[in-house]
């Protein structure tokens, strides 16, 4: 079992070699198929190091930056450093002196450390200094003169390193800092169930093309210094994803480098990138192209599939306005002058406005929706449903924002909310998940928001019936209700209550409010839009 960690105390001795082993054993386990030569043997060395090198190298691995100086590596759980640097250098996890960049070992000097080494460079600020360390001398020359009096290690093979971590978390967002979040008590994990057979990627050619899409997302950034990249990168975006972890990144690859022909005005190339992609705002940016260039029919047929099966609430609201028809919502609009100038926070300033004569006041956006939705179907969130879950720290499973993640539950929500219809159910169910699962990870439960004293006040003057219509609809619609809902829950007495969206001067409705607003106004949840007009 993985040690606690008690605040602004030492880890136990083999706390970070242990993380580290027991990412790797699952990596071994569940996914070694999948590794590469060059990676099954960075992973059999870890595991035949001794204790004293496995506690450095997860030591090693768990700092930033692929240098690291020899004299920075005191850590008491390793014992004799040196002996643990020579075993390391042996198995090929680590490097003495490897080839690196200046600039990269001179930012590991401090600015008096550099001005000893260098003392005809009179740079004010160390950036300054790097700069002209590095015009004046040759890489090999700084390594040289840093050599001689701070050595430096590398970390061998961390690419294979960080494909494990990505076997293991399923992507690139996580680390092993996730184990250090939980054992401080900072973040607690729901005890999904964990099937063998579950794995992010199911081939090596799965991966490799995931891991392809990281490695081009720099370059795409880089369009503008260098456009000829264009080109490669569409020509390396061409081929159909394999997974829906590797189709995320590239849709973003592709939305990116479409934009940036459109920009140019290279409105077949945009075209190209845009048809490729299946997330917002691809078909919005086609839809625009196409009527661009007269093809009608194309727009309407786009704007009909848009319309039956939104990607996003801003597609939604755009196909409405693009097709000409009136916007989705009309709510209720107060109008209110300020007396000063606008304030800073303009929506508490809202509060107190709407709550002077009495009542209650929250700014919860969206963090009302998804946590009712968080705790009335909580365990429907966390089923074992298939490639769902691939290791014990999600924050929900990996298709929870998907567009089919409700269709692939459908059956066990439906019957949740059958439950919940009875008289009482609804009030029960949450209050129970909330005193069950308080403090437990779950992406859309924000535990400081979603307070006693706010369900106390909803449950009692908030007809159950509106809240399980809200909590449904949200589960059923996570992709499209995680943005937009308005800003602040008001409660006046019972029965009496109402969502308001508040505007300064100078805002616009965004469309995932527009969006938001014609579903409230549909389940019949009293709503208005509080806009605010300067004092002037």
């Amino acid at each position: 079992m993985v040690p606690s960690l008690v605040r602004q105390a030492p880890p136990p001795p083999d706390y970070y070699a242990r993380n580290l082993r027991f990412l790797l054993d699952a990596v071994d386990a569940q996914s070694g198929d999948l590794l590469t030569a060059d990676e099954r043997a960075f992973l059999r060395a870890f595991q035949r190091a001794s204790v004293p090198a496995q506690r450095l190298f997860a030591r090693l691995v768990s700092r930033s930056g692929d240098w690291l100086r020899l004299d920075s590596l005191n850590y008491p759980e390793v014992g004799d450093r040196d002996a643990a640097v020579d075993e390391l250098r042996a198995s090929g996890l680590a490097a003495l002196l490897p080839d690196a960049p200046a600039d990269a070992l001179l930012r590991l000097l401090s600015r008096p450390e550099l001005a000893a080494l260098f003392p005809n460079i009179r740079a004010r600020t160390k950036p300054l200094f790097i700069a002209e360390c590095i015009g004046r001398y040759a890489d090999q020359q700084v390594r040289a003169r840093v050599a001689a009096v701070c050595p430096w290690l590398g970390v061998g093979n961390r690419r294979a390193f960080a494909v494990c971590q990505i076997l293991f978390f399923g992507g690139d967002r996580q680390d092993l800092s996730t184990f250090v979040l939980q054992d401080l008590g900072i973040r607690r994990y729901e005890p999904y169930p964990l099937s063998p057979d579950t794995r992010p990627f199911d081939q090596r050619a799965q991966l490799e093309r995931y891991l392809l899409c990281r490695r081009l997302a720099p370059w795409a950034e880089r369009l503008e210094q260098m456009p000829q990249l264009a080109a490669a990168l569409q020509c390396a975006l061409s081929p159909e994803a394999q997974t829906r972890t590797e189709q995320r990144t590239r849709d973003r690859l592709l939305n990116h480098v479409g934009r940036w022909h459109e920009r140019r005005g290279e409105w077949q190339q945009a075209l190209r990138c845009y048809e490729r992609a299946a997330s917002h705002p691809a078909r919005e940016r086609r839809a625009r192209i196409l009527r661009k260039l007269g093809d009608e029919p194309a727009v309407a047929a786009l704007l009909a599939d848009m319309g039956a099966d939104p990607w996003a609430p801003e597609e939604q609201d755009f196909a409405r306005r693009f097709a000409g028809l009136p916007p989705a919502a009309d709510a209720r609009i107060t109008e209110c002058r300020l007396r000063a100038a606008t304030p800073a926070a303009i929506e508490r300033h809202a509060l107190d406005l709407l709550t002077a004569n009495g009542g209650w006041g929250w700014h919860l956006e969206n963090q009302l929706p998804l946590g009712l939705a968080g705790l009335a179907f909580w365990e429907e969130i966390f089923a074992a449903v298939q490639g769902a879950f691939s290791h014990p720290f999600q924050l929900g499973p990996r298709d929870l924002f998907w567009p089919d993640f409700a269709r692939s539950r459908s059956a066990a929500l439906a019957e949740r909310v059958r439950a919940l219809e009875a008289p009482g159910a609804f009030e029960r169910q949450v209050r129970a998940v909330y005193a069950a699962k308080h403090g437990t990870a779950n992406r859309l439960v924000h535990w400081g928001a979603l307070t006693p004293e706010v369900l106390d006040c909803l449950f009692r003057c908030v007809a159950p019936e509106a809240l399980l219509a809200l909590a449904a609809y949200t589960v059923g619609n996570l992709g499209r209700a995680r943005a937009g809902f308005p800003d602040l829950l008001l409660v006046y007495g019972r029965d009496a209550w109402e969502l308001v969206e508040v505007k300064g001067p100078t805002d616009q409705l965004q469309p995932a409010q527009r969006v938001w607003l014609g579903v409230l106004r549909e389940l019949g949840i009293p709503v208005r839009v509080l806009r605010f007009k300067s004092a002037c």
